[in-house]
């Protein structure tokens, strides 16, 4: 049996797991710099604790932007088909517990106290990360819950992340792009070679979209790795919006020659080409949806999913609560959106989505970022809208104004204080607002758009 430190009294109720987590330094505070990058840490712990990330099956995911809309995806196929899953997902947007999902449902906090009264000694004996905790907690709970399938995401990068002591049934990189360049890499293969650290002997890769020179180094380490390779744009992946019953819907489009069910409402047999009714509003997720579908194909002989249950659990994948932050509407009352478009390429796909949308006028934007993100990549494209608006999150590492208006010069900041940040937006209720930049700005716009809505 392995030795543990039952009943750890340091730990006595939740908040005292919350004050030892704040304690630590962590990526929303720190940034990158919090990261302690390499595997011996966590593998020792989890050895102490029965190594549990060895006693349930997985699939791994990485990439640059896209590997947590793919993680969600991918829980919510395999829910509507039956099988109990586990999700680790990272940052979390209101609540630590958030990242480890069962059911959809986060971790109760008693649940997580009983991690810490178990483990807790052995958590600081072993100099933990904030990240490392919480993934070893992952694998703790997935296999106290005899999940079927844990979908596990990376934090930051893939070879020395702490998730990459896993032997997954498939390996997904959903993405390569310029982000945590200190870390990882200042060019796309050396970027590629980082997240390509989760390709494993034997085992398929999935890759999304991304440019050639990362595909080619990732192609070359999964060879040598004697890993089958599958490649999202074999699906042709397209995107469309449509008149629905309750608002516009979209339309992701995939090509295969596989059956399909006939008219059920979702999806519709054409020329072998898979129609997915969702209300996902951002184009960029049919690329998402065509990297799952191949993930679902590979792991078919031990995890079975119908199209009929592919095509469904993208019908409301919106309202599960697992994609929250990704062009989400916040409020049925507003026209308000949030997307956590925190580097270039997400930027860029949050423009081609307004881009398209039909709302008649220019929304309003507003951004939050951190220091390392005031870049021109990230700042110039929004210099299109008319309207900007900036606002600073209480934390050492949130930029400046003065950091973005080089970059962004038609950019305001809010009202100083909250009660005039609620009078100012309560007078934009009529008008598409976005609230865009760091995932940390989540929690604070919802508490905003709470306070109005009461209001009214």
């Amino acid at each position: 049996m392995p030795k543990t430190s039952t009943e750890y009294n340091t730990f006595k109720t939740p908040e005292d797991v919350r004050r030892y987590l704040d304690s630590l330094p962590s990526f929303q505070v720190q940034g990158a710099s919090a990261a302690r990058l390499g595997l011996e840490r966590i593998r020792a712990f989890c050895e102490v604790i029965g190594n549990p990330q060895q006693k349930v099956p997985c699939i791994h995911i990485a990439g640059t932007n896209g590997k947590g809309s793919v993680s969600a995806m991918l829980a919510l196929v395999y829910e509507q088909a039956g099988y109990t899953c586990g999700l680790y997902s990272s940052p979390h947007l209101e609540h630590v517990s958030e990242r480890i999902r069962v059911r959809r449902h986060p971790i109760p906090e008693t649940e997580l106290l009983r991690f810490f009264r178990t483990y807790g000694e052995e958590v600081q004996r072993c100099g933990l990360s904030y990240f490392e905790i919480t993934t070893a907690a992952a694998f703790w709970w997935f296999a106290d819950q005899k999940v079927d399938l844990a979908i596990l995401e990376t934090g930051l990068g893939g070879r020395l992340d702490a998730t990459n002591i896993v032997v997954p049934e498939v390996s997904v990189i959903t993405s390569i792009a310029h982000d945590h360049q200190n870390f990882l890499g200042k060019t796309l293969p050396e970027i590629a070679r980082e997240k390509g650290g989760i390709i494993k002997d034997g085992r398929p890769l999935v890759l999304g979209n991304m440019p050639g020179s990362a595909r080619n180094v990732l192609t070359e380490m999964a060879r040598r790795s004697g890993a089958p390779v599958l490649d999202a744009r074999s699906l042709s992946p397209g995107h469309r919006y449509q008149p629905g019953d309750s608002g516009t819907v979209s339309v992701c489009t995939i090509r295969e020659d596989t059956g399909m069910s006939e008219d059920d409402g979702a999806t519709r047999k054409h020329g072998g080409t898979m129609h997915i009714h969702t209300d996902l509003h951002a184009p960029v997720h049919c690329w998402n949806v065509a990297v799952a579908r191949l993930v679902v194909r590979q792991a078919a002989g031990r995890f079975t999913v119908s199209d009929e249950d592919f095509v469904r659990a993208f019908v409301r994948a919106g309202e599960s609560g697992l994609l929250r932050g990704r062009f989400e509407r916040l409020s049925p009352e507003l026209p308000w959106y949030f997307d956590g478009a925190h580097n270039p390429e997400a930027v860029r796909e949050l423009m081609k989505t307004i881009s398209r949308q039909d709302w008649g006028a220019s929304p309003v934007m507003v951004l939050s970022l951190m220091k390392d993100k005031a870049q021109k990549k990230m700042l110039e494209p929004f210099s299109v809208l008319q309207k900007n608006y900036y606002y600073k999150l209480e934390t050492e590492r949130a930029a400046d104004i003065a950091q973005i208006t080089p970059y962004l010069a038609n950019i305001q900041s809010l009202p100083p204080d909250e009660e005039q940040i609620i009078d100012f937006f309560a007078g934009l209720t009529k008008e598409v607002v976005i609230f865009t930049g760091s995932f940390y700005f989540y929690g604070v716009v919802k508490r905003w758009i709470s306070r109005i809505i009461k209001a009214d």
